[in-house]
């Protein structure tokens, strides 16, 4: 009955002297510090994700808000464009109409005198054609001065034989071209005026050479 009784007393005496040990104290402190080392770290990373994760979320309804807002400054600037657009084509077509309109009604004026109840047509004189004009800005290259066997205007003794070919041959000459034995004469003497703009030049120094 004696042994158990000596067993828990080395026992109780072993634990005793295991915290009397001079690196208890040392040893606890290693440990409180590690432990809050782990945890310190966790705790600083989930509340910064957490603010992270917070900040970059809208706030409820702040979307809606701001599409709201978007429409409401465009809406005016592009009812007006379109507005302004719309006005300006339907005053252009109506512009085109009415001048659509008005032209049949100026034309059959011009050609219709006023107080005409019987509707005959009025003659319209006839523009003059201005053969100078065309002789002092083409022909008298050549007939000015008698360049390449071309009589020369006001020369009467080289023209008469010409002009008693008749106007015919004149025209038909000037204005389609005529090779001599002098030189050549281009048609029309190289420009681009009309038949009867040569026709008149043709005249006006048949005026001059008689």
């Amino acid at each position: 009955m004696s042994a158990p009784h000596s067993n828990s007393h080395f026992a109780s005496s072993s634990s005793d002297d295991v915290s009397d040990l001079p690196f208890a104290p040392t040893l606890r402190k290693i440990l409180m510090v590690m432990g809050v080392g782990f945890i310190v770290p966790i705790v600083l990373l989930l509340l910064i994700a957490f603010y992270i994760g917070s900040s970059s979320q809208p706030p409820a309804g702040s979307e809606a808000l701001a599409t709201a807002e978007v429409d409401a400054r465009v809406a005016p600037v592009g009812s007006a464009a379109v507005a302004a657009s719309s006005q300006a084509a339907a005053q252009q077509n109506a512009a085109s109409m009415t001048t659509a309109a008005a032209a049949p009604a100026a034309s059959s004026a011009a050609t219709t005198p006023a107080g005409s109840s019987s509707g005959a047509a009025v003659p319209v004189a006839a523009t003059k054609v201005d053969g100078k004009g065309l002789y002092e800005s083409t022909c008298i290259a050549c007939h000015g001065a008698g360049v390449a066997g071309a009589p020369k205007v006001g020369d009467k003794a080289a023209w008469a034989p010409i002009i008693a070919q008749g106007d015919a041959v004149l025209y038909d000459r000037a204005i389609h071209g005529y090779t001599g034995k002098l030189g050549v004469m281009p048609p029309k003497g190289g420009s681009s005026a009309s038949d009867d703009d040569v026709k008149a030049a043709v005249d006006y120094m048949v005026a001059q050479s008689k």
